[in-house]
């Protein structure tokens, strides 16, 4: 999850040091916003998949298929 006191490192530094190793997805969790944004390394630079509250998002292109329903994720917070 995101705090101010982190945000700069994990909106900029990390996706260097995740890009350097091959991660293929990388997700930053607002929990205050109820939102969470999914990026995914395309060629040599992640690309923003998109913005998510109440949907779901299926991870269809690793080796075992894999989804998150950010809904459920933030289903706490809503309360």
């Amino acid at each position: 999850m995101i705090s101010k006191s982190t945000a700069t490192r994990d909106e900029k530094y990390k996706f260097k040091i995740y890009k350097k190793e091959g991660i293929k997805y990388y997700l930053l969790v607002y929990s205050n916003e109820l939102k969470a944004k999914v990026y995914k390394l395309q060629g040599d630079e992640y690309m923003k998949v998109g913005d998510f509250s109440l949907e779901t998002y299926e991870f269809d292109d690793l080796k075992c298929k894999v989804s998150i329903d950010f809904a459920s994720v933030f289903e706490k917070f809503r309360k």
